[in-house]
């Protein structure tokens, strides 16, 4: 496990999925571009009478358009990300547009999957916590809070641990092609015994500071009057096409194998 040679590669990947081929990116910006309009719909100064919220005075209907809008536009890029997870090289064009959106839609459906147990504790842990507040009168107070801290803890160590298996099942799924195959956890769990843990967590802790290094970028182009927003949307695609290369890579460090062929092109 080389987490140098996997950083050049996704780097080198990118460089060449976007630099020269302004076609694809100017895909990636438009299609980006429904969510990113959201905040010019309303100014907040004339939503806000004293501190209270005038709720009548945001524009639902064009929010709802434009948030419908980017979920759609959503999943096109998606299947574009599992089109690269699937270890094609170079880097796709945007073509077959059915199978891109199918891919997409396929990939939001493992992901949530994914998540369900999280819902089910979160949703838990407020039950709890609003029972608990209610009888926090009869119980002290220090009692309460630290149970319901503990609650939030283990609802955040389960977020990790699906973090944590679930970059690899959206790797999984693309694939094998297969949603149940994307959250097998067992299979999964021997993809990450292959490559050994530590190995695992250092690619993980090197993907963590490479984000925050983008975030850190990003804040400060989302400063820049006028046109930081822009630019953040403009650079967005290159941390995109990154993230799934690299991701892709370091499942192939537990299961190495010959990159599956394109799916049909509708």
């Amino acid at each position: 496990m080389d987490i140098g040679a996997l950083f050049s590669d996704a780097l080198t990947y990118t460089q060449e999925a976007l630099v020269g081929k302004w076609s694809r990116w100017a895909i990636f910006i438009l299609f980006a571009l429904p969510f990113s309009l959201i905040q010019f719909t309303f100014d907040p100064k004339t939503i806000m009478t004293g501190t209270a919220v005038d709720w009548s005075a945001i524009p639902w209907g064009w929010i709802a358009l434009l948030t419908g809008l980017g979920i759609i536009l959503s999943f096109f890029i998606s299947g574009y990300i599992v089109r690269i997870y699937r270890g094609t090289k170079p880097a796709p064009d945007f073509t077959g547009w059915t199978s891109l959106f199918i891919d997409g839609v396929r990939v939001a459906v493992v992901w949530f999957l994914w998540f369900v147990p999280l819902f089910i504790a979160l949703a838990a842990a407020v039950a709890f916590i609003v029972i608990l507040s209610n009888q926090a009168v009869a119980a002290p107070n220090i009692i309460f809070l630290l149970f319901a801290l503990l609650l939030l803890l283990v609802v955040f160590v389960l977020f990790v641990i699906i973090i944590f298996f679930g970059i690899l099942g959206v790797v999984r799924f693309a694939r094998t092609g297969s949603i149940r195959e994307g959250i097998r956890f067992s299979a999964i769990l021997t993809t990450i015994r292959t490559m050994g843990w530590v190995s695992y967590i250092i690619l993980l802790i090197g993907f963590v500071i490479a984000s925050v290094v983008y975030m850190i970028i990003t804040v400060i182009l989302s400063l820049i009057p006028f046109i930081g927003w822009v630019l953040v949307i403009v650079i967005n695609p290159v941390f995109m096409i990154f993230t799934a290369r690299y991701f892709s890579l370091v499942y192939d460090q537990g299961e190495p194998q010959t990159p599956l062929p394109a799916p049909a092109v509708y």
